[in-house]
């Protein structure tokens, strides 16, 4: 994980509406006369992960409003995005983001703006190791769209999602699954989303998504090639052309709705993705005292079918804290009901101290089954009395953030 800053400024329109001010700036405007249209792009701070997982690169807003485009109708519009990473490096990312200024009285009368190109060229070294930056879509109502469609007369905001990855190669995973239809009886409309995360292109061709719990199965048909960034969604019984078009075609529920795993296979059978559901990560604030030891807790609960197994758990403490993992202080403990004991794994630390890291063994049964879950870190002699936050990451599960309180 890697904290950054970015800012962003609108460097070209091309071909060029009339009007076009405030080039190299955050805010870039068009149209004739005295009112105009134009796009914004707020950054900030954020913590950006890089194992392919998604963050807020910023905030794109378009204010829309009926202009004079002359015969300029379509038109790129290229960001340049600074990001600043915590040793102070800065890189620059350039991405082109399309505008459609549609009839406003025709059938379709909202602005529609696209990402006709999803990855930036350049790289970014980050602890050593180059990635690429890909540009996942516009995040609205907890879902990434390709296509931002912009209201008239209004400002329009979405946030700008990415993700760092390495480059080239496809990077396949299951990003959701959403169990619970709204169509009563066959739940039709229940679906999986894949995306591909990589900077190349992925043949899906002969691809298996599995449903554990119901033994079902859905083949990717011949000539499926799934583009850097792009996203499918496989239905249960419904067909949606714009995600990809695929369905189970099952007339009965694929997916339980309390827990399941979803497997995604390649055409050689290997396991490419698995991402289970229907569990629950609550964080456990606890309190420590300086000098002495901390003991971030987290409590996991498995509502589903089929035991969470095996995961890869890291916990990061604060860069700007007062705690430490030491060299005896290496592993991840889970209380296990069926035994009535603790489980210990061991794992690694990193040359920092701050990052620990263990594959741990959920032996959790389905049902509602939970157990708690913790570490050991030294707390610094001295240490600024006060809340601190602790990082738990558990892969495909989740995450969440504790709350250890220094006194």
């Amino acid at each position: 994980m890697s904290m950054i800053e970015t800012k962003g400024t609108w460097t070209a329109v091309h071909p060029s509406p009339p009007g076009v001010t405030g080039l190299d700036t955050n805010h870039v405007r068009w149209g004739k006369g005295t009112q105009k249209s134009g796009y914004k792009f707020e950054g900030g701070r954020t913590e950006a992960r890089l194992d392919g997982t998604e963050f807020v690169l910023g905030t794109f807003t378009h204010e829309n409003y009926p202009i004079d485009s002359g015969e300029t109708r379509e038109f790129d519009v290229d960001l340049k995005v600074q990001v600043r990473f915590e040793d102070g490096t800065t890189s620059d990312l350039n991405f082109t983001f399309h505008h459609n200024e549609t009839d406003n009285s025709g059938p379709h009368p909202n602005d529609i703006v696209s990402l006709p190109k999803f990855i930036s060229p350049q790289t970014v070294t980050v602890n050593g190791e180059k990635y690429k930056v890909v540009i996942s879509g516009f995040k609205q109502g907890g879902r990434v769209v390709r296509e931002f469609d912009s209201k008239e007369n209004s400002s329009n905001s979405a946030a700008v999602v990415a993700l760092f990855t390495k480059p080239g190669k496809p990077d396949v995973v299951i990003t959701h699954v959403d169990p619970k239809g709204t169509v009563a009886g066959s739940q039709s409309d229940e679906y999986v989303e894949i995306l591909n995360r990589g900077t190349e292109a992925a043949d899906m061709s002969g691809w298996v998504l599995h449903a554990d719990g119901t033994g079902k199965d859905f083949t990717f048909p011949q000539g499926t090639v799934l583009q850097p960034g792009g996203r499918f969604r496989v239905y249960t019984n419904e067909r949606h052309p714009e995600s990809g078009g695929f369905s189970f075609g099952s007339g009965q529920p694929v997916w339980h709705d309390h827990g399941d795993i979803a497997t995604l296979r390649n055409k050689e059978s290997r396991e490419v993705s698995r991402y289970p559901y229907g569990h629950r990560i609550t964080p456990q604030p606890t309190e420590a005292r300086s000098p002495g030891q901390a003991h971030p807790h987290v409590h996991i609960q498995n509502m589903g079918d089929a035991p969470l197994g095996k995961q890869k758990v890291t916990v990061r403490l604060p860069q700007d804290g007062p705690f430490r993992f030491t060299s005896d202080q290496n592993t991840i403990s889970v209380w296990n009901n069926k035994a009535n004991k603790e489980r210990k794994f061991t794992g690694t630390v990193s040359d920092d101290g701050r990052v620990l890291t263990a594959e741990v063994d959920l032996d959790l049964p389905g049902g509602g089954a939970g157990a708690p879950l913790w570490t050991q870190a030294a707390v610094d002699a001295g240490a600024t009395p006060g809340p601190y936050t602790v990082h738990w990451d558990f892969g495909n599960l989740g995450a969440t953030d504790v709350t250890v309180t220094v006194k």
